[in-house]
C-alpha cells in the first residue's frame, strides 16, 4: 500500500516554504540513495532553484540563476540535470512551454495532472487517483505499459479569470 498524500486537504500543492524546500530535498537525496544514483551537488542546486520558483521555470531562467550564485554551466549541463531529475520523479516537464516544475509527490508513481493559466504561466498539479486510473484503463486494451504521463489543462485560473479573462 502506496503512503497516503500529505497534501489530502487541498487539491494541489502551492510554492513551497523553506523548510518544504529543504525537506524535499532531503527527500530527493534520500531517494537517489536508495536507488543508487548520485544526488550531485548541481542536481542539488538545480532542484533546489525550481522548488523556490512560485511558477513552472524554464531551463534558461535556471542557467542564468545558476551562474549568478557563481556556478558557470552551459545550457547542456542544466537540460542533463533537469532530464535526471525528471526520470526520478523529482520534476515534471510541461511540454506547453517546455518549463519545469516540482513534483509533490516524488515517492510516488503518478500521472502528472496540470492546471496551466495561459495569461499568468502559473501551475498546480493536482492530485487525483481518477486521473491514474482513466489512462491505465485506457491503455490496457493495447497491452500498454504506462510508464510516465502527464496532462495539462490549459486555461485562466481565478486571479486571472477575475482580472480580464483574455489574458
Amino acid at each position: 500500500m502506496k503512503p497516503a498524500c500529505q497534501h489530502r486537504s487541498s487539491p494541489s500543492c502551492t510554492a513551497p516554504s523553506s523548510q518544504q524546500v529543504a525537506d524535499f530535498l532531503a527527500q530527493a537525496e534520500q531517494l537517489c540513495a536508495q536507488r543508487k544514483l548520485r544526488f550531485t551537488a548541481l542536481r542539488r542546486t538545480v532542484l533546489e532553484l525550481v522548488c523556490r520558483y512560485d511558477q513552472p521555470v524554464g531551463a534558461y531562467t535556471l542557467l542564468d540563476d545558476l551562474r549568478e550564485t557563481g556556478r558557470s554551466a552551459a545550457p547542456p549541463t542544466v537540460y542533463r540535470a533537469l532530464n535526471f531529475l525528471q526520470q526520478q520523479g523529482l520534476v515534471h516537464r510541461l511540454a506547453n512551454d517546455n518549463t519545469y516544475i516540482a513534483c509533490a509527490h516524488p515517492q510516488q508513481q503518478h500521472a502528472g495532472l496540470f492546471l496551466v493559466c495561459r495569461a499568468c504561466g502559473g501551475a498546480r498539479e493536482v492530485h487525483t487517483r481518477q486521473v491514474d486510473n482513466a489512462i491505465a484503463r485506457q491503455a490496457r486494451p493495447y497491452d500498454f505499459q504506462v510508464e510516465k504521463a502527464a496532462v495539462e489543462v490549459i486555461g485562466l485560473c481565478a486571479a486571472c479569470a477575475g482580472d480580464k479573462g483574455d489574458g
